[in-house]
C-alpha cells in the first residue's frame, strides 16, 4: 500500500497503532471496555491516539500503464509479422491479454487489443472466446470515447468489426438467426450456454431444494426449521425424516472475498476457474489486479462492490494479515459493510436517499440494529422472515465480543478503524464528506463484522482432481458469510456437508439419515477422523468459545476403528451382536434375539445382504474412477441407507461410503484443472 509523503504503509501503521494502544492512558481503559463488549467505547478510545487520528489513506492499487501496454502490443505485432509455429498462437494470445489488462480503457490501444483478442480466437476457431471479447467491446459506453471525433470513429469502427465477428461466430456454432436473441440472452445470464451441439459448462448446475422452500427461512427447505434454547442458542432441526443426499440449504453469500493467490486464476465475482479451455480473462476498467470470466461478471462486480474498493484494493492484502488468516478477512468485512448499507432491504433509507449518497449515512438505522433487542434477535427466522440479504441477519451473528481477550479485540478494532478510513476515503472521491460521528458508527459496525467473521465465515473452495489418487482435493478460493448456514451448530461427526458453486453459492446436503427432531450439524474444522479429542476441544474453545459435547466427543471415538461392526435391532436399535469385516466364513448361527424387544434377526441373511451392499459401494467406486459420478451416487446412497438401518456408528463402512459421497459432491460443485 502507498501513502503520500510523510505517511507509512499499513503494516507499520498497525504496529505503531498497536504499540500506542497497549500503554497508558489507553490500555486499561480499552481492556475495561473490551470486557464489557462496548464497541463504541473501544473505537472512541483508539481514535484519541494522535497517530491513529491523523493517518491519511491514499490510493493503493495497480493502475493502468499505457507505456508498458504499448511495448507489449509492439512485441505482439512482431510475432504476427513472423511465420509463426503452432505454440506461438498461445504466446500471442497471452501477450494480447496482458496488453488488455495494462491499457487504459479510454485509449485506442485498449480497443485495438480487445479487437485483436476477438480476432485471434476467431482465427483459431475458439468461437466462444471470441464471443466473450466481442461482448466486452459491445458493452463499452460511447461516452468513454466522445471527447474527439477521431476517438469516436476508432471506437465505432472496432465495434462494427466485433458485430461482424459475433455474427460469424454464431453462424459457425450452428445457431440459426431466429435463435440468436434467445441464445444471447442465455449467454449473458448463465454459465451453461447451449450452442448447437456444444455445451459450454463451467460448473455443474446448481441443484434444487428437496421439498418446498421454507416460508420464513428463505434459503432453506421446509424439511428443517429454526429453534432456540439457552444451551444451544439458535439452531436448525429436522421437521421430518430426511434421507441421505437431501439438499437442505442453497444460499448465496451476503458478502464474500477472494484470496490473494486466487486473484489471477479465478473470476473475482463468480470465482469460477479461468483455466478451462473456453474461459477468458476480462480486465477491470481501472486496475490490473483482478480478473473476470465475462463482461457480465465485471459489470455486476463493479455495481455491487468493486467501485468502492478498486482504488484501494492493495490495502486488503498486506502480509501482516495473510499470516493471521488464510482468507482476506479485511476485504470480507469491508464488503459486508458495503453489502449491508447498499442492501435493498434498507428501504426506509433508500426511499430518502439522494442520488450518489450512501445509505449508511443515516446513523439511526445503524445504531438501531447494532443495539438490537433479544426479542428482535429471536423473531428473525421464527416469526419474521429470515432473508440472507437482510442486514439484520448479519448484525445478529454471534461475535463473542465479551469473551475474547482484549488483545484480540484490540487487533480487530485497529483493523476496523483502518477499513473505515479506507471507505471514507473512497466516499470523499465521490464528494461525500463523513462527520466524526458517522465515522465512529461505521467503525463500530465494521468491528462487529470482523468479530463475526472469526466464528461465522466459511471457505469458498474449488476442487482439483488428483489423477494419481483419483481424489478431488479442495483448494480455498476465498471466504464468505452465509447468514442461514451460520445458524447450524457444530459436531465433530456432522450429518451435513457443504459445497461451493459459482458466485459463492453454498449447497448443503445430508451425509446420512436425519430423523425428525434431530439437529442439523456441520463441522467447523476439527473432525474426529483427523483430530484427537483434546486438540478438537482446544481449537473449538479458542476460536468459538464452546465446549463440544457431540457424539464423537462424548464417547471419545478414535480413528482408526477396529475391523468389526455392531449390528442392531431395526425395531429398537439395541445392539445384538458383532460382524467381523475380515471374517472369511459365515458362522453356523441362524439367528439371534434382541434382548430388549425380543425381535429375532437372521445373521446369515444379514451377512449376505451386507456383502451384496458392499459390492454396490465397490461398483460405485469403479464408476467414480471412470468419471461417472452421477451414476455412482445413487448406489452409494442406497448402500449407506442399508448400513444405517442395521449397524451402529461409528463403523468403517459408513466412513468409507460417506467419503465417496463427498467425492461425488466435490465433482458436482466448482472444479478446476
Amino acid at each position: 500500500m502507498s501513502f503520500t509523503k510523510g505517511y507509512v504503509n499499513f503494516s507499520e501503521f498497525f504496529k505503531i497503532a498497536y504499540n500506542a494502544a497497549i500503554v497508558e492512558p489507553y490500555a486499561n481503559r480499552f481492556k475495561i471496555l473490551s470486557e464489557k463488549g462496548d464497541r463504541e467505547g473501544m473505537i472512541k478510545t483508539l481514535i484519541q491516539i494522535p497517530y491513529i487520528e491523523n493517518i491519511k489513506i491514499v490510493e493503493s492499487y495497480r493502475g493502468k500503464d499505457n507505456i508498458k501496454a504499448t511495448e507489449l502490443y509492439r512485441k505482439n505485432r512482431e510475432i504476427i509479422a513472423k511465420d509463426g509455429i503452432m505454440h506461438e498462437e498461445t504466446i500471442k494470445s497471452n501477450i494480447l491479454i496482458e496488453t488488455l489488462f495494462k491499457a487504459s480503457v479510454t485509449s485506442r490501444l485498449f480497443l485495438d487489443a480487445l479487437l485483436d483478442c476477438a480476432q485471434t480466437y476467431y482465427n483459431s476457431k475458439a468461437f466462444v472466446k471470441c464471443l466473450k471479447y466481442c461482448e466486452c467491446m459491445l458493452a463499452l459506453p460511447e461516452s468513454l470515447y466522445d471527447k474527439t471525433a477521431e476517438s469516436m470513429n476508432d471506437f465505432l469502427e472496432r465495434r462494427k468489426a466485433c458485430v461482424q465477428l459475433e455474427r460469424e461466430c454464431y453462424k459457425n456454432l450452428k445457431v440459426s438467426s431466429s435463435r440468436d436473441r434467445n441464445v444471447r440472452k442465455k449467454y449473458s445470464g448463465s454459465h451453461n450456454v447451449p450452442f448447437g451441439d456444444a455445451l459450454l459448462s463451467y460448473a455443474s448446475t446448481i441443484p434444487t431444494l428437496d421439498g418446498k422452500q421454507h416460508t420464513i427461512l428463505k434459503s432453506c427447505s421446509d424439511a428443517i426449521t429454526l429453534q432456540f434454547d439457552e444451551k444451544r442458542g439458535r439452531h436448525l432441526i429436522a421437521t421430518r425424516n430426511i434421507k441421505a443426499g437431501s439438499v437442505l440449504v442453497i444460499e448465496a453469500p451476503f458478502a464474500f472475498s477472494t484470496n490473494r493467490e486466487a486473484l489471477d486464476r479465478n473470476c473475482l465475482h463468480c470465482h469460477i476457474t479461468l483455466k478451462l479451455s473456453n474461459s477468458v480473462k476480462i480486465p477491470c476498467h481501472f486496475c490490473q489486479t483482478v480478473s473476470f470470466c465475462s463482461e457480465k461478471c465485471r459489470r455486476e462486480a463493479w455495481e455491487a462492490y468493486h467501485q468502492y474498493e478498486c482504488f484501494i484494493f492493495d490495502a486488503f492484502y498486506g502480509s501482516h494479515f495473510e499470516q493471521m488468516q488464510h482468507t482476506s478477512h479485511l476485504l470480507l468485512a469491508y464488503r459486508m459493510i458495503i453489502s449491508g448499507f447498499l442492501s435493498s432491504n434498507n428501504e426506509q433509507i433508500n426511499n430518502n436517499m439522494e442520488k450518489n449518497n450512501i445509505p449508511f449515512l443515516n446513523d439511526n438505522f445503524l445504531q438501531h440494529y447494532v443495539t438490537t433487542t433479544i426479542k428482535e434477535h429471536n423473531d428473525l427466522g421464527t416469526n419474521e422472515v429470515y432473508n440472507p440479504h437482510d442486514y439484520r441477519t448479519i448484525l445478529n451473528l454471534e461475535t463473542h465480543c465479551t469473551k475474547m481477550e482484549p488483545s484480540i479485540n484490540l487487533n480487530r478494532a485497529i483493523e476496523a478503524i483502518f477499513l473505515a478510513k479506507c471507505f471514507t476515503f473512497v466516499l470523499s472521491k465521490r464528494n461525500i464528506v463523513c462527520s466524526k460521528e458517522y465515522f465512529i458508527s461505521l467503525s463500530v459496525a465494521i468491528l462487529h463484522h470482523l468479530q463475526a467473521i472469526n466464528c461465522n465465515a466459511y471457505e469458498i473452495v474449488e476442487n482439483i482432481y488428483d489423477k494419481q489418487t483419483h481424489v478431488w482435493v479442495p483448494r480455498n478460493v476465498g471466504g464468505a458469510i452465509y447468514p442461514s448456514v451460520s445458524l447450524i451448530n457444530h459436531s465433530c461427526y456432522p450429518n451435513i456437508v457443504r459445497h461451493s458453486y459459482p458466485s459463492g453459492i453454498v449447497v448443503i446436503r445430508t451425509l446420512r439419515f436425519v430423523g425428525k427432531g434431530t439437529e442439523i450439524l456441520d463441522c467447523y474444522g476439527p473432525h474426529w477422523l483427523s483430530e484427537k479429542k483434546l486438540s478438537r476441544l482446544e481449537y473449538l474453545w479458542k476460536k468459538y468459545r464452546f465446549l463440544c459435547s457431540c457424539e464423537a466427543c462424548t464417547h471419545n471415538w478414535e480413528y482408526p476403528l477396529l475391523e468389526k461392526m455392531n449390528y442392531k435391532c431395526k425395531t429398537c436399535s439395541n445392539i445384538i451382536g458383532i460382524i467381523e469385516l475380515n471374517e472369511q466364513h459365515t458362522p453356523n448361527v441362524l439367528g439371534k434375539q434382541c434382548s430388549n424387544c425380543g425381535r429375532r434377526i437372521d445373521i446369515k441373511k444379514l451377512k449376505n445382504q451386507f456383502r451384496k451392499s458392499v459390492e454396490k459401494r465397490l461398483n460405485a467406486i469403479s464408476k467414480m474412477y471412470e468419471g461417472y459420478y452421477q451414476q455412482a451416487l445413487p448406489q452409494l446412497l442406497e448402500h449407506i441407507q442399508f448400513i444405517e438401518k442395521f449397524f451402529t456408528v461409528p463403523n468403517m463402512e459408513t466412513i468409507k461410503t460417506q467419503q465417496c459421497i463427498i467425492q461425488c459432491y466435490n465433482q458436482f460443485g466448482c472444479t478446476s484443472q
